[in-house]
C-alpha cells in the first residue's frame, strides 16, 4: 500500500478533501497513526522530520514504519518533513521515502531565512534528484508563522505571484504556503489567510500544503481544504495527546504504588501500562483530524 504523496494528494485536491501528514518519532506514535488510518479508512502520510536525527537513527524508525506498512490495508506515503540540506534529503531518498520536503525557505539551522534564489537553487537540485527516482517533492515559499497585524501579513504571507514563480522555477509536486499558521501552539485564535489560498489555488494547479495545522479551528480547516489545501501537517496535537495521557497514567500508577506500599506488597513496574493508553490517546487525536480533513472513508 506504499505510494507517493502525489498519488494521495492529487485526488484529494480534485475531490475536495485533504490528506493528513502525521509525524512519528517512536513505535507508539507510528502504531497510533497506522491504527487511526485503518479505523477511519483514511489515506495518510507518515512523516519523519530531519530533527529526528538528534533522537534516533532514521534507519531504525524507517524500518519500524516499513514493518507496520507491510500489514496496512490503507494507501500511505512515507515522507521526510523539513529536510534542510541536499545531503539530508539524499540520505532519506536512499532509505526509501516515497515523498520528501525540501525546506529551502530556511537555512540549515532552521531559523535564518534563505534568499529566494537560494530557496530556488536547493529546491530545484533536490527536485531533480528525487524526480529521477519517482519520489514526490514538496517545497515551501513564504515565511511560516502566526500573523497578528497587516504589516506581518505583508512581510510573511505567500503571495500569488511568489507561488506561481516558485512553481515555475522549481517544478515541485506540492507547495507549502505561509497562510498564517505556525508550528506548535497559537497565541489566541489564528488568522488564516483564506483569500491567499483561493488566489494561489486559482493559479497553481497542484496540491497545496498547510503546515502548523494543530490548533487551527475546524471551520477554518474545512474552508482551507475547500479552497485547495490538500495536505495538512499535524505533529503538536499528537504530542499533546501523548503528554496528557502519560501524566494521567503516571498519577494513576503512583496511586497504585502508594496502595501497594501501604499493604506491604511489592511494586510492579510495567511501562506498557503507561505507553499503551498514551498510544490510544494519540490514535484518537489522529482519527479526529482525519475526520475533519474529510479523508475518512476515502481509502
Amino acid at each position: 500500500m506504499l505510494v507517493t504523496s502525489k498519488e494521495l494528494t492529487a485526488p484529494a485536491r480534485a475531490r475536495g478533501y485533504a490528506v493528513g501528514a502525521f509525524n512519528a518519532v517512536n513505535m507508539e506514535s507510528a502504531q497510533a497513526i497506522f491504527r487511526a488510518a485503518e479505523e477511519t479508512r483514511s489515506p495518510f502520510i507518515i512523516q519523519i522530520t530531519q530533527t529526528t536525527l538528534a533522537y534516533t537513527d532514521p534507519e531504525e524508525l524507517f524500518a519500524l514504519i516499513v514493518a507496520l506498512g507491510k500489514k496496512a490495508t490503507i494507501p500511505f506515503a512515507i515522507h521526510l518533513d523539513h529536510g534542510r540540506s541536499f545531503e539530508v534529503c539524499m540520505r532519506f531518498l536512499r532509505l526509501g521515502v516515497t515523498s520528501l520536503m525540501i525546506d529551502g525557505s530556511l537555512q540549515e539551522d532552521g531559523k535564518s531565512p534563505r534568499s529566494y534564489q537560494e530557496n530556488i537553487d536547493i529546491t530545484r537540485r533536490v527536485s531533480a534528484a528525487a524526480h529521477a527516482m519517482g519520489v514526490t517533492v514538496e517545497g515551501e515559499i513564504g515565511r511560516l508563522g502566526q500573523v497578528t497585524t497587516e504589516k506581518e501579513a505583508a512581510e510573511h504571507l505567500t503571495t500569488p505571484e511568489e507561488a506561481v514563480r516558485f512553481l515555475r522555477d522549481t517544478d515541485v509536486d506540492m507547495m507549502a504556503l505561509a497562510i498564517g499558521t505556525t508550528h506548535g501552539l497559537f497565541k489566541g485564535r489564528p488568522r488564516i489567510a483564506h483569500d491567499r489560498i483561493e488566489q494561489i489555488a486559482a493559479q497553481a494547479p497542484i496540491p497545496l500544503v498547510m503546515h502548523g495545522g494543530t490548533g487551527v479551528p475546524d471551520e477554518d480547516v474545512r474552508k482551507a481544504v475547500s479552497l485547495g489545501i490538500a495536505k495538512i501537517n499535524i505533529d503538536t496535537q499528537i504530542r499533546v495527546a501523548f503528554y496528557d495521557a502519560v501524566i494521567e497514567r503516571v498519577h494513576a500508577v503512583e496511586k497504585e504504588f502508594a496502595e501497594t506500599d501501604a499493604a506491604g506488597g511489592v511494586r510492579k513496574y510495567d511501562v506498557r501500562k503507561i505507553l499503551a493508553p498514551s498510544r490510544d490517546s494519540m490514535q484518537k487525536a489522529v482519527m479526529d483530524r482525519m475526520v475533519v480533513f474529510g479523508s475518512a472513508g476515502k481509502a
